[in-house]
Protein backbone atom coordinates (compact mmCIF):
# COMPACT_ATOMS: atom_id res chain seq x y z
CA UNK A 1 0.00 0.00 0.00
CA UNK A 2 1.41 3.40 -0.97
CA UNK A 3 1.87 6.17 1.57
CA UNK A 4 -0.83 8.16 -0.20
CA UNK A 5 -3.23 5.21 -0.03
CA UNK A 6 -2.53 4.66 3.66
CA UNK A 7 -2.99 8.38 4.43
CA UNK A 8 -6.20 8.54 2.46
CA UNK A 9 -7.51 5.51 4.31
CA UNK A 10 -6.83 6.96 7.76
CA UNK A 11 -7.36 10.71 7.16
CA UNK A 12 -9.85 10.93 4.29
CA UNK A 13 -11.55 14.16 5.38
CA UNK A 14 -8.66 16.12 3.84
CA UNK A 15 -10.16 15.25 0.44
CA UNK A 16 -13.57 16.80 1.19
CA UNK A 17 -12.67 20.11 -0.54
CA UNK A 18 -11.56 18.29 -3.72
CA UNK A 19 -14.64 16.10 -3.81
CA UNK A 20 -17.09 18.92 -3.17
CA UNK A 21 -15.30 21.01 -5.82
CA UNK A 22 -15.72 18.11 -8.28
CA UNK A 23 -19.45 17.86 -7.49
CA UNK A 24 -19.85 21.59 -7.99
CA UNK A 25 -17.95 21.44 -11.28
CA UNK A 26 -20.20 18.66 -12.54
CA UNK A 27 -23.52 20.15 -11.36
CA UNK A 28 -22.96 23.87 -10.91
CA UNK A 29 -24.45 23.48 -7.41
CA UNK A 30 -22.91 24.11 -3.99
CA UNK A 31 -22.12 20.89 -2.11
CA UNK A 32 -21.16 20.02 1.48
CA UNK A 33 -19.93 16.77 3.06
CA UNK A 34 -19.60 16.22 6.80
CA UNK A 35 -17.29 13.19 6.84
CA UNK A 36 -15.55 10.79 4.45
CA UNK A 37 -14.37 7.21 4.57
CA UNK A 38 -12.23 5.69 1.82
CA UNK A 39 -11.91 1.92 1.47
CA UNK A 40 -9.27 0.65 -0.94
CA UNK A 41 -10.16 -3.04 -1.06
CA UNK A 42 -11.79 -5.07 -2.47
CA UNK A 43 -12.97 -2.10 -4.56
CA UNK A 44 -12.19 1.59 -4.32
CA UNK A 45 -15.13 2.84 -2.28
CA UNK A 46 -15.82 6.39 -1.14
CA UNK A 47 -18.36 6.62 1.67
CA UNK A 48 -19.69 10.11 2.39
CA UNK A 49 -21.77 11.15 5.38
CA UNK A 50 -23.99 14.21 5.54
CA UNK A 51 -24.04 15.10 1.83
CA UNK A 52 -25.93 18.31 1.06
CA UNK A 53 -26.34 19.72 -2.46
CA UNK A 54 -27.84 23.19 -2.15
CA UNK A 55 -30.58 24.89 -4.13
CA UNK A 56 -29.31 27.64 -6.44
CA UNK A 57 -30.96 31.03 -6.70
CA UNK A 58 -33.85 31.96 -7.23
CA UNK A 59 -34.93 28.84 -5.37
CA UNK A 60 -35.60 28.97 -1.63
CA UNK A 61 -32.91 28.02 0.85
CA UNK A 62 -32.66 24.27 1.18
CA UNK A 63 -31.26 21.20 -0.51
CA UNK A 64 -31.76 19.58 -3.88
CA UNK A 65 -30.34 16.45 -2.27
CA UNK A 66 -29.74 15.62 1.37
CA UNK A 67 -28.29 12.16 1.95
CA UNK A 68 -27.18 10.98 5.42
CA UNK A 69 -24.91 8.48 3.70
CA UNK A 70 -23.80 7.48 0.21
CA UNK A 71 -21.44 4.81 -1.14
CA UNK A 72 -19.66 5.43 -4.45
CA UNK A 73 -17.42 2.90 -6.13
CA UNK A 74 -14.69 4.46 -8.28
CA UNK A 75 -13.13 2.76 -11.32
CA UNK A 76 -9.36 2.54 -10.66
CA UNK A 77 -7.89 2.54 -14.17
CA UNK A 78 -9.71 5.67 -15.47
CA UNK A 79 -8.74 7.41 -12.22
CA UNK A 80 -5.07 6.94 -13.11
CA UNK A 81 -5.76 8.96 -16.27
CA UNK A 82 -7.50 11.69 -14.26
CA UNK A 83 -11.04 10.54 -15.15
CA UNK A 84 -13.70 9.91 -12.51
CA UNK A 85 -15.92 6.99 -13.50
CA UNK A 86 -18.48 5.80 -10.95
CA UNK A 87 -19.75 2.29 -11.73
CA UNK A 88 -22.26 2.44 -8.86
CA UNK A 89 -23.65 4.94 -6.37
CA UNK A 90 -25.93 4.06 -3.45
CA UNK A 91 -27.91 6.75 -1.58
CA UNK A 92 -29.24 5.81 1.86
CA UNK A 93 -32.38 7.59 3.12
CA UNK A 94 -31.96 10.60 0.81
CA UNK A 95 -34.44 13.45 0.51
CA UNK A 96 -34.61 14.58 -3.12
CA UNK A 97 -36.47 17.83 -3.70
CA UNK A 98 -37.19 18.79 -7.34
CA UNK A 99 -38.42 22.39 -7.81
CA UNK A 100 -39.21 24.28 -11.02
CA UNK A 101 -39.27 28.08 -11.32
CA UNK A 102 -41.59 30.10 -13.63
CA UNK A 103 -38.85 30.39 -16.26
CA UNK A 104 -38.71 26.60 -16.62
CA UNK A 105 -35.39 26.21 -14.80
CA UNK A 106 -35.08 23.36 -12.29
CA UNK A 107 -33.10 23.45 -9.06
CA UNK A 108 -31.13 20.39 -10.23
CA UNK A 109 -29.76 22.33 -13.21
CA UNK A 110 -26.64 24.44 -13.43
CA UNK A 111 -27.86 28.00 -12.69
CA UNK A 112 -25.39 29.39 -15.24
CA UNK A 113 -27.44 27.82 -18.05
CA UNK A 114 -29.41 30.37 -20.11
CA UNK A 115 -33.02 30.91 -19.06
CA UNK A 116 -35.46 28.90 -21.11
CA UNK A 117 -32.99 26.06 -21.65
CA UNK A 118 -34.99 22.80 -21.53
CA UNK A 119 -34.43 20.63 -18.48
CA UNK A 120 -32.06 17.74 -19.14
CA UNK A 121 -31.68 15.15 -16.41
CA UNK A 122 -28.80 12.69 -16.52
CA UNK A 123 -26.61 10.62 -14.20
CA UNK A 124 -23.35 12.01 -15.59
CA UNK A 125 -20.43 9.70 -14.85
CA UNK A 126 -22.60 7.35 -12.75
CA UNK A 127 -23.44 4.04 -14.45
CA UNK A 128 -25.74 2.63 -11.77
CA UNK A 129 -27.72 4.51 -9.11
CA UNK A 130 -29.46 2.83 -6.19
CA UNK A 131 -31.77 4.61 -3.73
CA UNK A 132 -32.66 3.05 -0.38
CA UNK A 133 -35.60 4.28 1.73
CA UNK A 134 -35.66 7.78 0.31
CA UNK A 135 -38.16 10.60 -0.18
CA UNK A 136 -38.80 12.35 -3.49
CA UNK A 137 -40.69 15.65 -3.65
CA UNK A 138 -41.76 17.74 -6.65
CA UNK A 139 -43.12 21.31 -6.62
CA UNK A 140 -43.16 24.65 -8.48
CA UNK A 141 -42.41 28.22 -7.53
CA UNK A 142 -45.39 30.54 -7.99
CA UNK A 143 -45.27 33.13 -10.75
CA UNK A 144 -44.33 36.02 -10.44
CA UNK A 145 -43.20 36.09 -6.79
CA UNK A 146 -41.16 32.85 -6.81
CA UNK A 147 -42.88 31.89 -3.56
CA UNK A 148 -42.85 28.13 -2.84
CA UNK A 149 -45.89 26.35 -4.26
CA UNK A 150 -47.63 23.21 -2.98
CA UNK A 151 -45.93 19.84 -3.28
CA UNK A 152 -47.46 18.08 -6.29
CA UNK A 153 -45.50 14.81 -6.24
CA UNK A 154 -44.53 13.02 -3.02
CA UNK A 155 -42.98 9.54 -2.94
CA UNK A 156 -42.23 8.17 0.52
CA UNK A 157 -39.99 5.28 1.60
CA UNK A 158 -38.72 5.17 -1.98
CA UNK A 159 -36.31 2.52 -3.24
CA UNK A 160 -35.03 2.50 -6.82
CA UNK A 161 -32.46 0.89 -9.09
CA UNK A 162 -31.46 2.97 -12.12
CA UNK A 163 -28.96 2.15 -14.85
CA UNK A 164 -27.60 4.15 -17.77
CA UNK A 165 -28.61 2.68 -21.12
CA UNK A 166 -26.63 3.99 -24.10
CA UNK A 167 -28.00 3.68 -27.63
CA UNK A 168 -24.59 4.74 -29.00
CA UNK A 169 -21.04 4.73 -27.63
CA UNK A 170 -20.18 7.78 -25.50
CA UNK A 171 -17.70 8.88 -28.20
CA UNK A 172 -20.50 9.48 -30.72
CA UNK A 173 -21.13 13.28 -30.90
CA UNK A 174 -24.54 14.25 -29.57
CA UNK A 175 -25.28 10.75 -28.31
CA UNK A 176 -27.75 10.89 -25.42
CA UNK A 177 -27.97 8.23 -22.77
CA UNK A 178 -31.29 7.19 -21.30
CA UNK A 179 -31.85 5.80 -17.83
CA UNK A 180 -33.92 2.70 -17.13
CA UNK A 181 -34.82 0.93 -13.94
CA UNK A 182 -37.51 0.26 -11.38
CA UNK A 183 -38.82 1.76 -8.17
CA UNK A 184 -41.07 1.01 -5.24
CA UNK A 185 -42.63 3.49 -2.81
CA UNK A 186 -44.55 2.71 0.36
CA UNK A 187 -46.60 5.89 -0.16
CA UNK A 188 -47.17 8.06 -3.21
CA UNK A 189 -49.21 11.20 -3.81
CA UNK A 190 -49.91 13.19 -6.97
CA UNK A 191 -51.99 16.27 -6.19
CA UNK A 192 -54.79 15.03 -3.93
CA UNK A 193 -54.64 11.40 -5.11
CA UNK A 194 -52.89 9.07 -2.68
CA UNK A 195 -51.65 5.53 -3.21
CA UNK A 196 -49.50 3.04 -1.36
CA UNK A 197 -47.28 0.10 -2.25
CA UNK A 198 -46.41 1.68 -5.60
CA UNK A 199 -44.36 -0.39 -8.05
CA UNK A 200 -43.22 0.76 -11.47
CA UNK A 201 -40.66 0.50 -14.22
CA UNK A 202 -38.88 3.76 -15.11
CA UNK A 203 -37.54 5.21 -18.33
CA UNK A 204 -35.78 8.59 -18.11
CA UNK A 205 -34.59 10.55 -21.11
CA UNK A 206 -33.01 14.02 -20.75
CA UNK A 207 -36.41 15.74 -20.70
CA UNK A 208 -38.96 13.02 -20.00
CA UNK A 209 -39.80 10.67 -17.13
CA UNK A 210 -42.05 7.69 -17.84
CA UNK A 211 -43.54 5.29 -15.29
CA UNK A 212 -44.62 2.07 -17.03
CA UNK A 213 -46.25 -1.10 -15.67
CA UNK A 214 -47.33 1.03 -12.73
CA UNK A 215 -49.30 -0.75 -10.01
CA UNK A 216 -50.47 0.54 -6.63
CA UNK A 217 -53.07 0.13 -3.93
CA UNK A 218 -55.40 3.06 -3.45
CA UNK A 219 -58.60 3.75 -1.48
CA UNK A 220 -59.06 0.02 -0.70
CA UNK A 221 -58.69 -0.80 -4.41
CA UNK A 222 -56.06 -1.27 -7.11
CA UNK A 223 -54.65 1.05 -9.77
CA UNK A 224 -52.47 0.30 -12.77
CA UNK A 225 -51.32 2.08 -15.90
CA UNK A 226 -48.73 4.58 -17.14
CA UNK A 227 -47.66 8.05 -16.02
CA UNK A 228 -45.50 10.50 -17.99
CA UNK A 229 -43.83 13.79 -16.99
CA UNK A 230 -42.43 15.98 -19.78
CA UNK A 231 -39.95 18.70 -18.72
CA UNK A 232 -39.39 20.17 -22.18
CA UNK A 233 -41.27 23.45 -21.69
CA UNK A 234 -41.86 26.24 -19.20
CA UNK A 235 -44.54 24.16 -17.47
CA UNK A 236 -44.07 20.47 -16.83
CA UNK A 237 -46.67 18.48 -18.74
CA UNK A 238 -48.13 15.23 -17.44
CA UNK A 239 -50.18 12.50 -19.03
CA UNK A 240 -51.58 9.36 -17.47
CA UNK A 241 -53.67 6.36 -18.47
CA UNK A 242 -55.07 4.51 -15.47
CA UNK A 243 -57.29 1.56 -14.72
CA UNK A 244 -58.72 1.38 -11.22
CA UNK A 245 -60.82 -1.30 -9.57
CA UNK A 246 -62.45 -1.77 -6.18
CA UNK A 247 -62.06 1.89 -5.18
CA UNK A 248 -64.08 2.84 -2.09
CA UNK A 249 -65.91 6.05 -3.02
CA UNK A 250 -66.13 7.44 0.56
CA UNK A 251 -62.34 7.20 0.90
CA UNK A 252 -61.73 8.82 -2.49
CA UNK A 253 -64.25 11.63 -2.00
CA UNK A 254 -62.78 12.46 1.41
CA UNK A 255 -59.70 13.80 -0.41
CA UNK A 256 -61.80 16.51 -2.07
CA UNK A 257 -64.76 17.17 0.26
CA UNK A 258 -65.31 17.58 3.97
CA UNK A 259 -68.03 15.95 6.03
CA UNK A 260 -70.13 12.87 5.35
CA UNK A 261 -69.58 11.07 2.02
CA UNK A 262 -71.67 12.41 -0.87
CA UNK A 263 -71.61 9.08 -2.69
CA UNK A 264 -70.78 5.53 -1.61
CA UNK A 265 -70.12 2.26 -3.39
CA UNK A 266 -67.20 0.55 -5.12
CA UNK A 267 -65.79 2.10 -8.29
CA UNK A 268 -63.99 0.79 -11.32
CA UNK A 269 -62.83 3.12 -14.09
CA UNK A 270 -60.61 3.68 -17.10
CA UNK A 271 -59.20 7.21 -17.20
CA UNK A 272 -56.97 9.24 -19.51
CA UNK A 273 -55.89 12.51 -17.90
CA UNK A 274 -53.37 15.17 -18.91
CA UNK A 275 -52.43 18.78 -18.36
CA UNK A 276 -49.77 21.26 -17.32
CA UNK A 277 -48.37 21.62 -13.81
CA UNK A 278 -48.55 25.40 -13.66
CA UNK A 279 -46.67 27.88 -11.49
CA UNK A 280 -49.72 28.88 -9.44
CA UNK A 281 -51.19 28.12 -6.04
CA UNK A 282 -53.38 25.52 -7.80
CA UNK A 283 -50.90 23.84 -10.15
CA UNK A 284 -53.28 21.08 -11.33
CA UNK A 285 -56.31 23.30 -12.01
CA UNK A 286 -55.99 22.79 -15.79
CA UNK A 287 -56.20 19.00 -15.69
CA UNK A 288 -58.44 17.55 -18.41
CA UNK A 289 -59.26 14.18 -19.91
CA UNK A 290 -61.82 11.48 -20.55
CA UNK A 291 -62.89 8.18 -19.06
CA UNK A 292 -65.64 5.78 -18.15
CA UNK A 293 -66.68 5.17 -14.56
CA UNK A 294 -68.83 2.42 -12.99
CA UNK A 295 -69.93 2.38 -9.34
CA UNK A 296 -71.62 -0.67 -7.80
CA UNK A 297 -73.87 -0.99 -4.74
CA UNK A 298 -73.84 2.54 -3.39
CA UNK A 299 -76.09 5.42 -2.45
CA UNK A 300 -76.34 9.21 -2.61
CA UNK A 301 -76.84 9.92 1.12
CA UNK A 302 -77.74 13.58 0.64
CA UNK A 303 -80.86 12.50 -1.30
CA UNK A 304 -82.18 10.03 1.26
CA UNK A 305 -84.68 12.57 2.65
CA UNK A 306 -85.67 14.02 -0.70
CA UNK A 307 -89.42 13.61 -1.14
CA UNK A 308 -89.24 12.60 -4.79
CA UNK A 309 -86.69 9.90 -3.96
CA UNK A 310 -88.93 8.72 -1.11
CA UNK A 311 -91.91 8.61 -3.49
CA UNK A 312 -89.91 6.35 -5.85
CA UNK A 313 -89.60 3.73 -3.08
CA UNK A 314 -93.15 2.56 -3.89
CA UNK A 315 -91.75 1.15 -7.14
CA UNK A 316 -89.05 -0.89 -5.39
CA UNK A 317 -88.47 -4.55 -6.19
CA UNK A 318 -89.49 -7.03 -3.52
CA UNK A 319 -86.96 -7.48 -0.72
CA UNK A 320 -85.26 -4.09 -1.18
CA UNK A 321 -87.51 -1.98 1.05
CA UNK A 322 -84.92 -1.74 3.82
CA UNK A 323 -82.39 -0.02 1.56
CA UNK A 324 -81.96 3.79 1.75
CA UNK A 325 -84.11 5.82 -0.64
CA UNK A 326 -81.12 6.77 -2.84
CA UNK A 327 -79.57 3.28 -2.93
CA UNK A 328 -78.50 2.06 -6.36
CA UNK A 329 -77.10 -1.18 -7.70
CA UNK A 330 -75.28 0.46 -10.62
CA UNK A 331 -74.20 3.96 -11.60
CA UNK A 332 -72.19 4.11 -14.84
CA UNK A 333 -71.30 6.74 -17.40
CA UNK A 334 -68.78 8.46 -19.60
CA UNK A 335 -66.73 11.37 -18.27
CA UNK A 336 -65.09 14.38 -19.88
CA UNK A 337 -63.13 16.71 -17.59
CA UNK A 338 -62.48 20.24 -18.84
CA UNK A 339 -62.53 23.74 -17.38
CA UNK A 340 -63.02 22.34 -13.87
CA UNK A 341 -66.28 20.58 -14.77
CA UNK A 342 -67.07 16.91 -15.32
CA UNK A 343 -69.46 16.37 -18.23
CA UNK A 344 -71.31 13.11 -18.98
CA UNK A 345 -73.26 12.54 -22.17
CA UNK A 346 -74.88 9.39 -20.83
CA UNK A 347 -75.31 8.10 -17.30
CA UNK A 348 -77.16 4.91 -16.42
CA UNK A 349 -78.45 4.47 -12.86
CA UNK A 350 -80.31 1.47 -11.48
CA UNK A 351 -82.27 2.33 -8.30
CA UNK A 352 -83.69 -1.12 -7.38
CA UNK A 353 -86.88 -0.86 -9.39
CA UNK A 354 -86.37 2.38 -11.25
CA UNK A 355 -83.79 2.90 -13.99
CA UNK A 356 -82.61 6.38 -14.95
CA UNK A 357 -80.83 7.36 -18.17
CA UNK A 358 -79.56 10.93 -18.26
CA UNK A 359 -76.76 13.43 -18.80
CA UNK A 360 -75.32 16.49 -17.08
CA UNK A 361 -72.30 17.96 -15.35
CA UNK A 362 -70.64 18.60 -11.98
CA UNK A 363 -68.36 21.45 -10.94
CA UNK A 364 -65.02 20.32 -9.54
CA UNK A 365 -64.63 23.62 -7.64
CA UNK A 366 -67.90 23.94 -5.71
CA UNK A 367 -69.69 20.64 -6.37
CA UNK A 368 -72.60 22.27 -8.22
CA UNK A 369 -74.58 19.64 -10.17
CA UNK A 370 -77.11 19.75 -13.00
CA UNK A 371 -78.39 16.43 -14.34
CA UNK A 372 -81.53 15.55 -16.30
CA UNK A 373 -82.79 12.12 -17.18
CA UNK A 374 -85.69 9.82 -17.92
CA UNK A 375 -86.73 7.44 -15.14
CA UNK A 376 -88.42 4.17 -16.04
CA UNK A 377 -90.30 2.07 -13.49
CA UNK A 378 -89.33 -1.53 -14.27
CA UNK A 379 -92.38 -3.20 -12.72
CA UNK A 380 -95.62 -2.89 -14.68
CA UNK A 381 -98.19 -0.93 -12.69
CA UNK A 382 -101.91 -1.42 -12.24
CA UNK A 383 -104.55 0.86 -13.76
CA UNK A 384 -105.09 3.12 -10.74
CA UNK A 385 -101.38 3.50 -10.01
CA UNK A 386 -100.71 4.46 -13.61
CA UNK A 387 -103.64 6.87 -13.62
CA UNK A 388 -102.41 8.51 -10.38
CA UNK A 389 -98.90 8.88 -11.78
CA UNK A 390 -100.11 10.45 -15.02
CA UNK A 391 -102.30 12.91 -13.12
CA UNK A 392 -99.95 14.01 -10.37
CA UNK A 393 -96.38 13.13 -11.41
CA UNK A 394 -96.43 14.01 -15.10
CA UNK A 395 -95.54 10.44 -15.99
CA UNK A 396 -96.11 8.69 -19.27
CA UNK A 397 -97.01 5.05 -19.78
CA UNK A 398 -94.97 3.00 -22.24
CA UNK A 399 -95.69 -0.68 -22.66
CA UNK A 400 -97.29 -0.76 -19.24
CA UNK A 401 -94.33 0.91 -17.51
CA UNK A 402 -94.23 4.43 -16.13
CA UNK A 403 -91.63 6.93 -17.33
CA UNK A 404 -91.09 10.45 -16.05
CA UNK A 405 -88.50 13.20 -16.31
CA UNK A 406 -86.13 13.62 -13.36
CA UNK A 407 -83.74 16.47 -12.59
CA UNK A 408 -80.99 16.74 -9.95
CA UNK A 409 -79.64 20.22 -9.15
CA UNK A 410 -77.95 21.95 -6.22
CA UNK A 411 -74.59 20.72 -5.01
CA UNK A 412 -73.10 17.37 -4.07
CA UNK A 413 -73.48 18.38 -0.42
CA UNK A 414 -77.08 19.60 -0.84
CA UNK A 415 -78.62 18.10 -3.98
CA UNK A 416 -82.26 18.48 -4.93
CA UNK A 417 -84.15 15.84 -6.91
CA UNK A 418 -87.39 16.79 -8.62
CA UNK A 419 -89.81 15.27 -11.09
CA UNK A 420 -90.14 17.57 -14.09
CA UNK A 421 -93.34 18.56 -15.86
CA UNK A 422 -92.54 17.86 -19.49
CA UNK A 423 -95.41 20.03 -20.73
CA UNK A 424 -94.10 23.33 -19.34
CA UNK A 425 -90.54 22.31 -18.25
CA UNK A 426 -90.74 23.29 -14.58
CA UNK A 427 -90.19 21.19 -11.48
CA UNK A 428 -93.26 20.33 -9.40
Amino acid sequence: MSAMGWYALHNPDRFIPQITAYVQQQTGLEAHIRHLEIHLFPVLLVRAYGLEIKNPRPFPAGDVLNAPRLDATIARIPLLRGQVVIPSLVLYKPVINFISDPDGLWNVQDPSRPKGTPARFSMGAISSLQIENGVLLGSNLIDPTDAPGPVVLDLGNLSAQLNVVRAHPPSVPGAAASIAGSLTAATARFGSIRTKNLRSQLDITPGRLTFTNLAAKTYQGQASGEFVLDFGGKNTMFETSLRVNGIGMPYLMAEFQNGAPKITGMMQAELSLMGAITHTAHPLAGIHGTGHVTIHNGELPSLNRNQDMLDMERFRAAGTGALPASAFSLLAGDMTLRNNRIYSQRIDAEFYGTDVVGSGNTSVLDGAVDYRGVATVLKKQGFFTSLFARMFKDAQERNGRLTFLLRITGTLAHPSSSVVDDSNSHAR
